[in-house]
């Protein structure tokens, strides 16, 4: 699953598709500006997102929608988050 709501987001979500060829994948996509429904997020997949949208100036709360007994790994582009806002690290792998 790739969730994306901002260009660095739909980049991955490219990446994933057209570079990668993923054979499983989710595209959890939401217009610019607005986050996706990140409840709807089966963990039993890996997932990816970024943390912070730069661009659309949204930014994931916090981390209560991550599980913690999930059974696919929290890929996380958190590069311009990681100094600015909490991060629960032990649920990013």
């Amino acid at each position: 699953t790739v969730c994306h709501w901002e260009s660095f987001g739909s980049g991955w979500m490219t990446d994933a598709e057209k570079q990668l060829k993923l054979p499983k994948l989710r595209n959890l996509g939401a217009p610019f500006g607005e986050l996706p429904d990140l409840k709807s997020i089966d963990w039993n997949d890996d997932v990816v997102f970024t943390w912070n949208g730069t661009t659309s100036g949204v930014k994931i709360p916090n981390g209560d929608w991550i599980p913690d007994n999930r059974a696919g790994l929290s890929i996380c582009d958190a590069t311009s988050a990681a100094f600015a806002m909490d991060i629960p690290w032990a649920k990013i792998d």
